[in-house]
């Protein structure tokens, strides 16, 4: 059985976790994933030479909006067919994660960072199909507790930027931009001024918001689906797999042999064994 840390957001073995902190969070399902934040700031740390970083501020934001972008609500929907993409980032038949991260700790969060792991889109091959990873990560007000759902809805940009185009899958972003919208000169610190906006404007008790996009090297992207698959179980996103009463990951169905969601369970359990192996 794997044990939850609630005051960190980590899933750990049980003989290791220490006891449950009195300032528990509210909220019976919320976990703070400040640990997970830790591991993808670790990751862009270590790709350091091959990262972009940028700020949203005034001047990204004013192109940004040059582009037609809306601040507020749902944007005209468009469908992008496959002769006018510029470039198709998370396909089906690729690596494609989208990560929202939640925590109250404001200092994980540098709030408005902007962060490319890779080519950003005007160098990426026009007529293949590229892996692609989205995180999000949110500092929230003490005591805060947004709707989850609409956190999870706002990291798509519904019809918000012209000429990008999302289709969602819970976990992933199949994403389209249109070759007129690369041509305007949209690029990957757009779409995260973007998100900050977004989630700064829609959702009550965001003290930060800070985006990360990776579009290479593999090794990051495999590092992030393990991080994607905690980070799942912690938010109640797997039929089976939930966080109980008394901070244990428990699973809602013991027939491992059969259930679709075993290949999160043995992710979990070799992140534990190579933890263990550190700790040694």
């Amino acid at each position: 059985m794997l044990r939850h840390d609630r005051s960190e957001g980590l899933a750990i073995p049980e003989e290791d976790a220490p006891p449950a902190p009195a300032s528990a969070r509210p909220g019976p399902a919320f976990a703070d994933m400040a640990p997970l934040i830790r591991r993808v700031r670790d990751l862009v740390g270590r790709h350091r030479d091959a990262s972009a970083v940028w700020r949203a501020t005034g001047d990204l934001e004013a192109e940004l909006h040059g582009m037609g972008f809306r601040s507020r609500g749902k944007g005209l929907p468009e469908t992008i067919l496959a002769e006018q993409v510029g470039v198709e980032l998370g396909h089906p038949s690729t690596v494609s994660l989208a990560i929202v991260l939640m925590t109250y700790r404001r200092d994980l969060v540098e709030d408005g960072a902007i962060t490319l792991v890779g080519p950003d889109v005007d160098r990426l091959g026009r007529d293949g199909r590229h892996p692609f990873a989205q995180v999000v990560m949110c500092a929230l007000r003490e005591g805060s507790a947004p709707d989850p759902f609409a956190i999870d809805a706002l990291q798509y940009l519904t019809h918000r930027v012209p000429g990008y185009m999302v289709r969602s899958v819970p976990g992933k972003l199949w994403v389209r931009i249109r070759k007129d919208a690369l041509a305007k000169g949209l690029r990957m610190r757009h779409i995260g001024a973007g998100l900050v906006s977004t989630y700064r404007g829609d959702v009550d008790g965001i003290e930060g918001v800070e985006v990360v996009f990776v579009t290479a090297p593999e090794t990051a992207l495999e590092e992030l689906a393990a991080v994607a698959n905690e980070a799942a179980i912690l938010a109640g996103r797997h039929k089976k797999l939930f966080l109980g009463a008394d901070g244990e990951i428990e699973c809602r169905d013991l027939d491992c042999e059969f259930c679709d969601e075993k290949p999160v369970c043995d992710t979990l359990r070799d992140v534990v064994i190579a933890r263990r192996s550190m700790r040694r």
